[in-house]
């Protein structure tokens, strides 16, 4: 399969404070890139509690690219793929809003949750954080490094792929009986643990059919 994912971490709460992204591209079920970047919030603030939790400080983003800068050589990782994150609805979350924020156009991509799928997966785990899943599966990752939780989460979809012998997309929803989000200009459409009764393909603007 092919897919990429990705991690953000924030300065604050807000779903608009990015300060960092994480990406893990991911062909024929083989890691091709991983990378991250630094990214200066708009507005400038950050919050003492995120700071614990990933590290990133103020002076590490001073002179960091926004997010409406970074995006023109981003877009083209996310466009017409699937997209994975852990615990989807905050990433997923983070860039729709970080885009109108900077009155941006969303992207074209489908995607799915980890957290959900590895539930599915893995009853049997206590828990489905990232870091517990990483010590189940044998990952090794630096927790709340984006670049790092990236890889770990496109490791979990690997393993996932791996031990339930899938190759494809609608396989993967069909054996699981997942539903995929669905996100394109002017709509976004949530993941879901139960695949939804009537699925809705997207379909990007010029895309073809």
């Amino acid at each position: 399969m092919d897919f990429v994912a990705i991690d953000f971490e924030t300065a604050t709460s807000a779903r608009t404070s990015a300060c960092s992204l994480g990406i893990c591209e991911v062909k024929n079920n083989t890691v091709i890139n991983r990378c991250d970047t630094l990214i200066r919030p708009v507005p400038f603030e950050f919050n003492e509690y995120n700071v614990k939790i990933h590290g990133i400080t103020p002076d590490m983003v001073w002179d960091a690219p926004t997010f409406a800068e970074l995006w023109p050589d981003i877009r083209h990782m996310l466009d017409n793929r699937l997209v994975v994150a852990h615990n989807a609805s905050f990433d997923i979350n983070v860039l729709c809003k970080t885009l109108e924020h900077f009155g941006i156009e969303y992207p074209c991509f489908d995607y799915l949750c980890t957290v959900k799928l590895s539930q599915k997966a893995y009853p049997e785990l206590e828990s489905h954080k990232l870091n517990a899943l990483g010590m189940a599966l044998g990952i090794s990752f630096a927790h709340h490094d984006a670049c790092d939780d990236a890889y770990a989460c496109a490791m979990v979809l690997l393993n996932i792929l791996n031990d339930y012998n899938i190759n494809s997309q609608d396989e993967l929803t069909e054996h699981f009986n997942i539903g995929i989000g669905h996100i394109y200009p002017g709509f976004i459409e949530p993941c879901t643990k139960h695949k939804k009764r009537l699925r809705k393909k997207s379909v990007c603007p010029g895309a073809e059919i």
